[in-house]
């Protein structure tokens, strides 16, 4: 599996809270339209509204399920391959710092991170999900691809504020 896929699942593992808050205010607003018709007076029909709460809700269904995997494929690593790839995709802290913290040389932080990453993917990997799977799922994902395609274009990819 490549690497990209699986960071990119685990960055955006790191942002479900706010995703998952703007699809529900996108959802909220749809509902509370629908109270006395004013979607009539924006021009949006109800099939229109309904859709779009439909879509909103399919949107949330694959972040439930990113969700899932991601954990289900951590919760495979040990507790120090877990902690330290957390550490440096999700919560963003450098190798010096990861080094630091675990009394270890800056060379093992890198590579115990990197056998993390390994491992994740082949988790990812060993459950059925493969590159072609996440391309299907979530290639066109409008929350998804972006975070990939910064993956891509950063040659030393490190987990930046989204």
């Amino acid at each position: 599996m490549n690497k990209s896929w699986s960071n990119t699942m685990l960055v955006a593992y790191s942002l479900l809270p706010k995703i998952v808050h703007d699809l529900n205010f996108g959802v909220k607003t749809r509902i509370n339209s629908s109270f006395q018709s004013k979607h009539f007076k924006m021009g949006v029909s109800t099939e229109q509204l309904i859709s779009e709460i439909l879509e909103l809700t399919e949107e949330k269904r694959k972040l439930v399920n990113l969700r899932y995997l991601v954990r289900e494929a951590m919760d495979s690593l040990t507790p120090v391959a877990r902690k330290m790839l957390a550490a440096r995709i999700i919560g963003k802290k450098t190798y010096q710092s990861l080094a630091a913290e675990y009394g270890v040389s800056l060379r093992t932080a890198f590579r115990r991170v990197e056998n993390a990453e390994a491992s994740y993917a082949l988790a990812l990997k060993r459950q059925g999900y493969t590159d072609e799977w996440f391309e299907k799922e979530y290639g066109g994902d409008k929350y998804i691809k972006p975070i990939r395609q910064r993956i891509l274009q950063d040659k030393y990819f490190v987990a930046k504020s989204m």
